[in-house]
């Protein structure tokens, strides 16, 4: 008898096992970052805003927008998109690749990548979604559901940030880092699958906005993952066999960053609904100037590779100088080359004036008054170095990357404190960030410098 108990706990105690085996083989072939080591948007970004301030106001002229495009070509777009599964994005990335599907049967390797990006990107806003549990557009208005796939499930499901959001734009970052090639067709898509949301009802405008952040911060906690280059490499020697190229194609060669004008709307224009609520955000930053939050907006107008060391060395702990650190030194004068690049050639494209301008005040920094006032206020360059930056070094250093991800949106939000960007501008800016980080990953050489600037990191922080 004695024999057969023992035998019996042998027999679950392998079963156990075999169970936990299964779960862990599980996970990691359906994420790259698993759940604890996601970043925490409710540190990180700012709470949603509440319905008396004046950050509402633009949430509530976008939902009305969103009701507006549903009878046209673009809100039977935002219908289809409301699945909530990797179907949709199947579905999308099958057109931005020009393919007939994308299957597990008949894109294995493309598929692999797909199915992971997406639960990866659906895992990201969880941590907020039950820090804040906010209400959703549909439920605070009394509407109906509208979306075919939407269901009775929103309704106590938290609406900040937005998971469709997130799934839909960390699959197109990775899937642009994938092809370069149509990496601006692919990041406008993953940009309007968040945009949807306010069409169907089921998000606000900061909820759309929270996801595309949380979706960069996966995407740069997912480059930690070995699995994600292997898996990259292999859906792109899948798609250029399709696509019956050659085994040398590089599709990395002769693409140089991604280019906001097919990616990101227009910017707001004095008649837009939308400059109402620009005005708005500016006139509620002011304040803020006459505190320390606002002593720190001024001193951090500077843009340059030792600005960055100071700020984000701060948010790592350590010291970051060209003798203790000189590769992550090499890597923050990168970004800043490439995010200048990619910023500068929007803003001749896309010219709008800065609010001290327009408004006919002045700044909170008077020293860069006169060689700033001819320039773009969109998009912002100020903020595209600190998200770039941030989101670079958040993968550098993932013990601190919910300190990093704060001071690289905060840097970004400085500009509107101190009146040289309106806040769409910003808004719009750190996606526009968030697709260059990943063109900068599809090169060899630069995943390469990330590597040695973590070693650096590693040494330093255990001085």
């Amino acid at each position: 008898m004695k024999q057969k108990t023992m035998k019996s706990i042998a027999m679950v105690a392998l079963l156990l096992a075999a169970v936990q085996v299964a779960c862990a083989q599980t996970a990691k072939d359906t994420v790259y970052v698993f759940k604890q080591n996601h970043a925490n948007a409710a540190i990180f970004l700012p709470a949603p805003p509440d319905t008396s301030s004046v950050a509402f106001v633009d949430d509530m002229l976008q939902f009305q927008w969103g009701k507006s495009q549903r009878n046209t070509p673009r809100g039977l777009q935002a219908d289809l998109e409301s699945e909530w599964q990797p179907a949709a994005m199947r579905m999308v990335m099958a057109q931005c690749l020009q393919l007939d599907t994308i299957s597990d049967t008949a894109t294995p390797a493309l598929s692999r990548l797909l199915v992971k990006s997406y639960w990866t990107g659906n895992q990201s806003t969880e941590a907020a979604k039950k820090a804040y549990m906010r209400i959703r557009p549909f439920v605070r208005v009394n509407d109906a559901l509208w979306a075919r796939y939407d269901s009775d499930f929103l309704r106590t499901n938290g609406s900040y940030p937005s998971g469709h959001t997130s799934f839909g734009f960390c699959t197109a970052l990775i899937f642009a880092e994938m092809w370069p090639a149509l990496q601006d067709t692919i990041l406008r898509r993953g940009f309007q699958f968040g945009e949807n949301r306010m069409i169907t009802g089921a998000h606000w405008q900061s909820d759309v906005m929270a996801g595309y952040h949380c979706a960069a911060a996966a995407v740069a906690q997912a480059h930690n993952n070995p699995e994600l280059e292997k898996d990259i490499m292999a859906a792109r020697a899948e798609y250029a066999r399709l696509k019956g190229l050659p085994a040398n194609y590089d599709p990395v060669a002769n693409v140089d960053v991604p280019h906001g004008e097919n990616i990101l709307n227009n910017p707001v224009d004095t008649a837009s609904y939308r400059y109402i609520s620009d005005v708005l955000r500016h006139w509620d930053a002011k304040p803020l100037r006459y505190t320390e939050r606002g002593r720190q907006a001024a001193e951090e107008a500077e843009y340059s590779v030792r600005m960055m060391q100071k700020v984000f060395g701060e948010a790592m702990g350590i010291t970051i100088d060209e003798k203790t650190t000189p590769a992550l030194c090499q890597l923050i004068a990168t970004v800043l080359q490439k995010s200048s690049e990619t910023v500068d050639r929007l803003k001749v494209m896309r010219f709008r004036k800065r609010p001290f301008v327009q408004l006919g005040e002045p700044s909170f920094v008077p020293g860069d008054e006169m060689k700033e006032r001819g320039k773009s206020s969109f998009p912002s360059g100020h903020t595209s170095l600190g998200w770039s930056e941030a989101l670079t070094l958040a993968e550098v250093a993932p013990d601190c990357q919910n300190e990093i991800l704060r001071r690289g949106y905060e840097y970004g939000y400085n500009r509107l404190i101190v009146g040289y960007h309106w806040f769409t501008d910003i808004e719009a800016t750190r996606i526009l960030s968030s697709g260059l980080v990943a063109r900068l990953h599809a090169d060899a050489s630069f995943r390469q410098l990330i590597k040695k600037a973590q070693a650096e990191y590693k040494k330093q922080s255990k001085k």
